[in-house]
């Protein structure tokens, strides 16, 4: 049964949950907006399928890092896939959305991802509409060098400038470093999903710098919103119908 099993897994049929380690028929796994139905663990999933469960059928329309205008449908490949962001609507609200991947280099930020950013959020205030970014990012993308940790400055100052934007952040599993240190944590509403990691070093890091054994909940959601830090967790299952309760305020 075992080596069925794993033959299964591998073909991409069925999918163990790294949680619980129990195994879910990925096609049911799908279902349930990839959310382990034994535990409730929510599976990183990527901007596609993100966008696939958030937005209304048919209402994401690309927009260009640098022009800041609709993407042809031919030309769509060609943009980072770290960040895929553009003009949506959510059960009927328009709103600028924007969606990292973490499977794409971790979602570290660079300079192109950061263009993005801060196109979208010029678009926000250019077409007066709130802005919804879901993070998810190992943090600045080192190899750029020093260009990689002025990115966090870059999205810093264009996020003071549109400062009367209403902005949401969405905070998924795990969103670290620069990305945290910058515009993730500037939103007027700071959301997340059950789970999620959010923090600027991780814990490896912190322990081997204070030598100190640190909790094992000590950067996740539920933690950081009893602190203050978050003004809630979303099951992912709610979060459609808690992003549209909010913008409905806009």
């Amino acid at each position: 049964m075992s080596e069925v099993l794993d033959i299964a897994m591998k073909n991409g049929r069925w999918t163990e949950c790294p949680s619980c380690k129990e195994v879910i028929i990925t096609q049911k796994l799908k279902e349930n907006l990839w959310v382990c139905p034994n535990c409730g663990f929510h599976f990183r999933i990527s901007n596609d399928r993100r966008i696939g469960i958030t937005c209304d059928s048919d209402s994401f329309r690309p927009l260009s890092p640098s022009s800041g205008s609709l993407v042809p449908d031919k030309e769509q490949g060609k943009l980072d896939n770290v960040l895929k962001g553009g003009l949506a609507s959510i059960e009927g609200l328009p709103c600028i959305v924007g969606v990292m991947d973490f499977s794409y280099k971790g979602g570290t930020m660079g300079v192109n991802t950061a263009e993005m950013i801060i196109s979208l959020m010029k678009n926000a205030q250019g077409l007066e509409k709130p802005l919804v970014l879901f993070c998810s990012s190992g943090g600045v993308r080192v190899q750029e060098g020093i260009w990689g940790l002025m990115q966090m400055l870059r999205t810093v100052h264009a996020r003071r400038f549109i400062e009367d934007i209403p902005m949401i952040t969405v905070f998924t599993d795990p969103c670290l470093g620069g990305v945290t240190a910058s515009f993730a944590s500037l939103a007027d509403i700071m959301i997340a999903e059950p789970g999620a990691r959010i923090g600027f070093a991780g814990s490896r890091v912190i322990e081997s710098t204070i030598n100190y054994k640190i909790p094992p909940d000590f950067q996740n959601a539920e933690k950081l919103v009893s602190r203050g830090f978050l003004d809630m967790v979303v099951h992912r299952h709610n979060m459609r119908g808690t992003l549209a309760y909010i913008l409905r305020w806009f």
